[in-house]
């Protein structure tokens, strides 16, 4: 019987995260992390983050 091995995993494919102020979500992130912002959109679930 062969060995179960772990898949190899490059890196991550993404991250969502929601968090009270965004400013401060973006710096954790940016900042303390190192990651880089790929892109931003708005939380569709929500009616108050889409600002309307």
């Amino acid at each position: 019987m062969m060995p179960r091995t772990r898949p190899h995993r490059a890196g991550l494919h993404h991250i969502t995260a929601i968090c009270g102020d965004p400013r401060d979500n973006l710096r954790f992130y940016r900042d303390v992390l190192g990651l880089r912002l790929v892109k931003q959109t708005v939380n569709s679930d929500s009616v108050a983050a889409a600002g309307t």
